[in-house]
């Protein structure tokens, strides 16, 4: 019985089909494959019995992503997302990310003391001011992330690429996306989402959440979009006003 490392994706064909028909997203996807292959230092790291296992393994099963890891410490949808071609999960593995940082009111949340915060803090009150004081945009704490293997026993992990902290703007999903059934399905239908916000506002970060947005004892699925403060703080009223044009089409 085959097995792989992580749950194959099913009803791929119209994502894939939406980015082998973009050429800048395949170049981009290439580019992000070569990044993470050429920095793979750790490869040489992994006991070679070790690295023979897991690479024979990947073949039995038929499995990319375990191969992935290996050669560039990212499975197939690990590049899609650091591509910026599909979303990050809410909270995925269980690690919550992204961390908000103040609550519906714009207040910051005990756990993090102005004195820690206090110049992210005062430009997001600006720009929450701005807009009018809306109870879904969020100062947050926000990383990219990938899977590789513990170079001590092999074991599938978590890796944190890099972190930010920046504007959180969350919405609920239209039915239409909702009725989708599996996550690809899901990306498939956010891909001009995706595309529109990669054009206008690169390196910003996609979320998405399935039932983890709840209201009134319902819950909903939800798309977060993320500013990092690194690269939208300049001008940030109107990369926000950008960023909610752009949802609201959705």
């Amino acid at each position: 019985m085959k097995t792989t490392i992580f749950p194959r994706e099913e009803h791929t064909q119209t994502l894939f089909r939406e980015i082998l028909k973009n050429p800048s997203a395949c170049e981009r996807l290439q580019d992000t494959f070569c990044e993470y292959l050429n920095n793979n230092e750790e490869i040489g790291e992994v006991p070679s019995r070790d690295f023979a296992e897991a690479l024979f393994q990947a073949y039995t099963n038929q499995d990319l992503s375990a191969f992935l890891m290996i050669i560039c410490q990212n499975t197939t949808f690990d590049l899609l997302r650091n591509a910026f071609l599909i979303p990050y999960c809410f909270d995925a593995d269980n690690i919550q990310n992204p961390v908000i940082m103040t609550d519906s009111s714009g207040a910051l949340l005990p756990a993090f003391p102005l004195s820690e915060h206090e110049r992210d803090y005062h430009r997001f009150l600006e720009a929450y001011k701005i807009q009018g004081y809306p109870k879904n945009m969020f100062l947050a704490q926000a990383h990219r992330y990938s899977h590789s293997y513990d170079e001590k026993n092999m074991h599938v992990i978590h890796r944190v690429l890099e972190k930010h902290t920046g504007i959180l703007m969350i919405r609920e999903l239209p039915d239409s996306v909702k009725k989708k059934e599996t996550e690809a399905e899901v990306y498939a239908a956010l891909w001009n989402l995706m595309i529109q916000l990669e054009n206008e506002l690169p390196m910003s970060f996609v979320f998405y959440g399935q039932d983890s947005l709840a209201e009134n004892r319902q819950r909903f699925d939800e798309v977060g979009i993320f500013l990092p403060n690194s690269v939208f703080l300049r001008e940030l009223e109107k990369h926000i006003a950008k960023a909610e044009a752009i949802i609201h089409e959705y």
